[in-house]
C-alpha cells in the first residue's frame, strides 16, 4: 500500500510518502522559505564572461544568479542552423533584460543556476514556450499509445510552443489535455506581461505549495490514499484534483480533523530524527556513514558487526548488497544532490560487483529526481550524480555552528595556548 502523509502546521507543509510502512520520500516547505526551483525572474545581465562561456544575472538577490551557455534557449538555435562556433557574448548582452528562470536553488557559497529553456509543468503535461518539440515520457512504453498522443498534441497545440507529455498522461483523453494546456498557456501569457510592467528582480511566476505540488507530481493512480491534518489544505487539493486530476482519485483523499500532528501519529518524525544523523545501521548489522561537504556527498558502507559465516566474501556482499537497496532511499529521504561518490567494502569476485551495480541501478530506478551512475572503479567506488531540486533536509534544520564555522571541530586547548602565546 502506498500512502501520502501530509502535515500543516504553524511552522508550514511536511509531508511523507510511505509505501508498505516504510517512508521512502519527504517533503519541507517552511512559511516564508520556499523553494526558489522552478520560479521565474526578471534579470538583468551585469557581466558576461566568454572564458567560462557564462553571464552572471541580477536578480536583486544577495548573489548574481549564473547563466551558462547551454542553459540559453539561443544556443540551441544557433547549433540548429550549423553555427558551432557562437559564444556566450554572442547569445547576451551587458544590460540586457531578460526573463530567467531558477534551475537550482542555491549551494553553500553559489548563487542561482538560471535558464532560458523554460518549462511549466502541469499534471500532464510540461509546456516548452519558445520550441516546437513533442516529447513523451520514456516511460510509457506502448507504441500505440505514444502515437496517440502525439496526434492528440499536435491537433491542440499553438506554433512557438513545445510540450513534454508526463507519464501520467496516458490513457487520458482530448478533454484532460486541453484544459490543462489552456491553463499553462494562460501562466505563460501572464508571464510576459508581468515581464514588461515589472522591475529587475520581480518575480514573475511562482509554482504551487507544497500541497499542490504533491497533487500534480505526486498523487495518481499508483497512490492508495493521501492522509491531510488540514481541512484548508483538504479542499485545496480537492479542488485541484476536480479540476485537472482524475476524478476517481477523490475518495482517496482522507482529512484528519482537529489539527493533530499525524507526522507524530504516523511516527514519521521518528524517521525525520534518522535522516538527519550521519549514521545508517543496515538490518544485516553493518552501517553507512553519510557526510555531506560544498563539493560533495560520501557513502562510506562497513560490515559492522555483521560478522556473517566462515565465506568473508559473501559477508561483504550481503553488506553491499543491503546497502545498495538503503543508499538510494537514504539519498531520497535527505534529499541529496551533486555528486556523490559511494565506498563499497572491497570485493574480489566480479559477479559480485556486477550484481552490486544491478542492484543499485534498481533501486535508484525508483527515485522521481534524475539521477545517473558515472562509474565503478577498481577500488569499488561508485561515483553518481542526482539532480539537486530543492533544499536538503538538513538545511531545514540545521545552520551553520558559528563556533567552528561548519568545520566540526574547534582548537585543541594546546592550540589555543599556542596561539596566546
Amino acid at each position: 500500500m502506498k500512502k501520502v502523509i501530509l502535515n500543516k502546521d504553524i511552522f508550514g507543509y511536511r509531508a511523507a510518502i510511505v509505501e508498505n510502512g516504510l517512508v521512502e520520500e519527504l517533503f519541507i516547505e517552511k512559511i516564508g522559505e520556499g523553494q526558489l526551483n522552478g520560479v521565474y525572474f526578471k534579470g538583468r545581465v551585469i557581466n558576461v564572461i566568454p572564458g567560462i562561456e557564462s553571464a552572471f544575472i541580477d536578480i536583486n538577490k544577495e548573489k548574481n544568479g549564473f547563466l551558462h551557455i547551454e542553459n540559453v534557449k539561443k544556443f540551441d538555435s544557433a547549433l540548429k542552423i550549423g553555427d558551432q562556433g557562437v559564444g556566450i557574448d554572442k547569445l547576451v548582452k551587458t544590460g540586457e533584460e531578460l526573463i530567467v528562470q531558477v534551475l537550482t536553488d542555491p549551494s553553500g557559497n553559489k548563487g542561482l543556476r538560471l535558464t532560458t529553456n523554460y518549462t511549466l509543468p502541469g499534471k500532464y503535461l510540461v509546456l516548452v514556450p519558445n520550441s516546437e518539440k513533442i516529447s513523451i515520457s520514456k516511460k510509457i512504453e506502448d507504441s500505440l499509445e505514444r502515437e496517440r498522443l502525439k496526434n492528440i498534441i499536435e491537433e491542440i497545440l499553438p506554433n512557438g510552443f513545445g510540450v513534454i507529455v508526463r507519464t501520467e498522461a496516458s490513457e487520458k483523453t482530448v478533454f484532460h489535455f486541453e484544459r490543462e494546456l489552456a491553463y499553462l498557456l494562460n501562466c505563460w501569457k501572464s508571464i510576459e506581461e508581468k515581464f514588461k510592467k515589472s522591475k529587475i528582480g520581480d518575480i514573475l511566476y511562482i509554482e504551487n505549495n507544497l500541497c499542490k505540488n504533491i497533487a500534480r507530481d505526486i498523487f495518481g493512480k499508483a497512490m492508495d490514499e493521501i492522509i491531510i491534518n488540514h481541512e484548508e489544505s483538504y479542499w485545496e487539493m480537492i479542488n485541484y484534483i476536480n479540476t485537472f486530476g482524475d476524478k476517481n482519485n477523490l475518495t482517496k483523499i482522507k482529512l484528519v480533523k482537529g489539527n493533530e500532528d499525524i507526522f507524530e501519529k504516523y511516527g514519521i518524525n521518528e524517521v525525520v530524527e534518522k535522516s538527519l544523523k550521519k549514521l545508517v545501521p543496515l538490518q544485516c548489522g553493518g552501517y553507512l556513514v553519510i557526510e555531506t561537504t560544498e563539493a560533495l556527498t560520501s557513502v562510506d558502507v562497513n560490515t559492522g558487526r555483521n560478522l556473517g559465516n566462515k565465506d568473508f566474501e559473501e559477508t561483504i556482499y550481503t553488506t553491499n548488497l543491503e546497502a545498495a537497496k538503503e543508499i538510494p532511499r537514504q539519498l531520497r529521504l535527505r534529499n541529496i544532490g551533486g555528486i556523490i561518490i559511494i565506498d563499497f567494502i572491497d570485493m574480489k569476485l566480479e559477479k559480485n560487483r556486477e550484481s552490486l551495480v544491478k542492484e543499485l541501478e534498481i533501486n535508484l530506478k525508483k527515485d522521481r529526481v534524475k539521477n545517473e551512475i558515472i562509474h565503478f572503479t577498481d577500488l569499488n567506488l561508485v561515483e553518481m550524480t542526482r539532480k539537486r531540486v530543492g533544499t536538503p533536509l538538513s538545511a531545514h534544520f540545521y545552520e551553520e555552528c558559528p563556533t567552528c564555522k561548519g568545520l566540526g571541530k574547534i582548537k585543541s586547548k594546546e592550540a589555543q595556548v599556542e596561539d596566546i602565546l
